[in-house]
């Protein structure tokens, strides 16, 4: 973060990139760090996949199965991809 602007004029520079670096690279560390808690509750190995947008995937056996994010307490969370050949 920086100031610029002279006076009354000034104003606060975010850097919004260095944000989504951060973001993933807290979620990386808890889908590595964790991974042995993380496979025992869900019961399968994965791999982790970032996509171009910064989203984060589980892919097991070659499919993405789970998507993962860090929620605004900092927790870890896990949500299952439905299958899209299911019936629901």
């Amino acid at each position: 973060m920086s100031f610029i602007g002279v006076g009354g004029e000034d104003w606060v520079e975010l850097d919004m990139d260095l944000f989504d670096r951060q973001r993933l690279s807290r979620l990386r560390n808890l889908l590595t760090e964790d991974k042995e808690r993380i496979v025992a509750a869900l019961g399968v190995d994965y791999e982790i996949e970032i996509d171009e947008v910064g989203n984060a995937f589980l892919v097991v056996d070659g499919d993405r199965r789970f998507q993962a994010e860090v929620t605004n307490s900092d927790r870890l969370m896990v949500t299952r991809i439905l299958d899209p050949d299911s019936p629901l």
